[in-house]
């Protein structure tokens, strides 16, 4: 939910029941706002805009609520006698403002016992003031003793450490216990730290390296068997061919041999025994 803030502009002081009859009117730029005739019969008029958020007293003060950003500007009041002769102006600049919110305080340790505290919070134009034991920074604790929403606290600093903001609406603070819980930072953290970042260092320039060397090697094989292909597709192979000159030119082809089949004459003995047919 939105804050709710109410602005209470005090008219004029003659303007009141008991004030000879006077016109005041009230306007922000060329809007008009409020139209106002003091006197025992006073009566008002609110302009629309500002019907359903504002109120006119009896004292001559007008009260104008959930007041937005673009209520922001040159106000003008007016004050006519009864004859319409203008009296008085009066200009006035109005300025919204979100008010503050609880700050919120946190910190960060740095390696040699410094801390860094932080403090934020919500609202327009804030301005933050610190203090220690209810007593204001010094350098002898902090670094930074300015309005700051941050500063750096040297090592070993004690007490009661105190944010405070505000703007023109209103004010909020937090307070924080020193010394805070940092963790303990070994000394040799840092060396160790350089090491390793240089052995990465190393192992990447290493990989890169072989990589690099590898890519060209491999563009290198890629292009000597392109040079290859190409040098035997066009390149002209000579040779030394001798012909001899042919002795017998008009010597015949001999006939192919005939196939001859040989029959011989097969005698067969006729048994003595077996006699013969007269």
């Amino acid at each position: 939910m939105d804050p709710l803030i109410t602005i209470v502009l005090v008219v004029t002081a003659t303007a009141a029941q008991d004030s000879i009859n006077e016109e005041i009117t009230l306007r922000k730029g060329d809007t008009h706002i409020l139209l106002f005739k003091t006197g025992e019969n006073w009566r008002f008029k609110l302009y629309l805009e500002y019907v359903n958020r504002s109120e006119i007293f009896k004292n001559g003060t007008f009260r104008m609520d959930r007041v937005i950003e673009d209520d922001s500007g040159d106000y003008q009041l007016k004050i006519y006698n009864s004859e319409g002769t203008m009296l008085r102006t009066v200009n006035m600049l109005l300025e919204t403002q979100a008010p503050v919110s609880e700050p919120v305080l946190s910190h960060i340790c740095l390696p040699h016992g410094e801390t860094v505290v932080t403090c934020s919070s919500e609202g327009d134009g804030l301005q933050y003031s610190w203090t220690l034991n209810s007593q204001n920074l010094t350098r002898s604790v902090a670094y930074d003793v300015y309005q700051i929403s941050v500063i750096t606290l040297k090592s070993d600093v004690t007490g009661t450490l105190t944010c405070t903001v505000q703007n023109k609406v209103s004010t909020s603070n937090s307070t924080i216990d020193l010394p805070l819980a940092c963790p303990v930072v070994s000394s040799q953290f840092p060396f160790v730290a350089v090491t390793v970042a240089v052995a990465l260092t190393v192992g990447i320039l290493t990989l890169l390296l072989a990589l690099f060397v590898g890519i060209n090697h491999l563009l290198k094989k890629r292009r000597s068997r392109f040079d290859t292909s190409e040098n035997g597709d066009e390149g002209v192979v000579y040779a030394d061919v001798k012909i001899g000159k042919q002795r017998n030119p008009a010597r015949k082809q001999r006939p192919p041999a005939t196939e001859m089949v040989e029959y011989g004459q097969i005698k067969m003995a006729v048994n003595p025994d077996v006699a013969a047919s007269p």
